[in-house]
């Protein structure tokens, strides 16, 4: 079986992080971007259903990447949910969209609660790492 993974974004969010990964890892398959509403002729409901509606899925798993929970994107595919048998990951950043690339299709759908949790790991207030000689700091210092 295969994998598609499809980033579903409001505006270029998805254009500028697919990009993001083909200069790292080169392209590692077929992953595609919506750029949501940013046509006014588009009606993105539509277009959503008719994604999942016609995926094949006795020859590819299909997995959609969104950027927040809540957000018109991920709602208008939540409702998809129960009709369509795809996975529904939100809240994208790059590390979950290059782990989930890499990952043999095989090895993807059990390893996703483990990608998801590695990714929410690379979401960091950086400057609270730093030794600033606060002692509630001393355990995060490089």
């Amino acid at each position: 079986m295969d994998k598609r993974i499809i980033v579903a974004t409001h505006g270029g969010f998805s254009e500028g992080i697919l990009s993001s990964l083909h200069m790292v890892a080169g392209d590692i398959g077929p992953i595609e971007c919506i750029t949501a509403y940013v046509d006014k002729d588009v009606d993105y409901q539509v277009e959503f259903r008719r994604i999942v509606s016609e995926h094949d899925y006795s020859k590819a798993e299909l997995f959609v990447l969104t950027d927040v929970l809540g957000g018109s994107v991920n709602n208008e595919f939540m409702q998809l949910l129960a009709e369509y048998p795809f996975h529904l990951i939100t809240g994208i950043n790059f590390a979950l969209l290059l782990e989930m690339s890499m990952c043999p299709v095989e090895e993807l759908v059990e390893s996703l609660p483990r990608i998801v949790s590695a990714a929410r790991e690379h979401i960091v207030l950086c400057d609270t790492l730093l030794d600033r000689g606060d002692e509630e700091d001393e355990g995060n210092s490089f």
